[in-house]
């Protein structure tokens, strides 16, 4: 499986990137090496030291990447892909997304559906809505929940136990709705989290973070 659509299956926050070792250049080869027949990582599109263009990844053509833009921005639009993205929204809340720019406003049956047609990162949406902020994203977008039913929305905020994070290297303080919603601004997974509050650890997480529950 390539690991661009290993990303969109698993989730970001299951991936990390580790350095597993510092090398002189004239070694490079032969450690790189070692750590394939260790690992045999299954993502590498090439999996042999000093293979050709090693070193500047696997390139497509620009007819081949303008097919494959044209083919995912067709599949995105599509009403099939659209009725699946909705069913895929496990609480049925709608966002709605105005474009002060046009002064649009467009209601999307997920956060995962807006940010598709948007082109933007999800997060962006995720910052805007939980965080209450009133700065467009962008310049130009707002965004809200709507639901028919609001005790959906008002059970999973009650249901969200907030969370504090410090960053120890800046001392900037954000709080969080919940620990996934910090999970996901901070790009890690949401169990690491979890665990660091339920161990009452005090060394900052990573060497940057310090959580707590509010």
């Amino acid at each position: 499986m390539p690991i661009n659509v290993a990303l969109l299956k698993y989730g970001y926050h299951n991936f990390s990137l580790t350095i597993l070792e510092f090398s002189d250049v004239d070694n490079l080869m032969s450690r790189e090496k070692h750590f394939f027949d260790v690992y045999s990582p299954e993502y590498n599109v090439l999996n042999t030291p000093g293979s050709p263009s090693r070193g500047s990844g696997w390139r497509h053509s620009e007819a081949t990447i303008e097919n494959m833009r044209l083919a995912a921005n067709n599949r995105v639009k599509s009403p099939e892909v659209s009725d699946k993205l909705s069913a895929a929204q496990p609480n049925g809340i709608k966002v709605e997304v105005v474009d002060l720019e046009t002064n649009t406003s467009t209601v999307y049956d997920a956060i995962k559906a807006a940010a598709r047609a948007l082109s933007i990162d999800r997060r962006y949406i995720e910052h805007y809505i939980y965080l209450n902020q009133d700065k467009p994203v962008l310049g130009r977008y707002t965004f809200k929940f709507i639901n028919s039913n609001d005790k959906k929305i008002e059970q999973l905020q009650k249901t969200s136990k907030k969370i504090e994070v410090t960053n120890t290297k800046t001392n900037e303080v954000t709080i969080y709705p919940s620990i996934g919603a910090a999970a996901r601004a901070l790009g890690y997974r949401q169990a690491s989290i979890s665990l660091y509050l339920k161990d009452n650890r005090t060394k900052p997480f990573k060497g940057i973070y310090l959580f707590k529950l509010v």
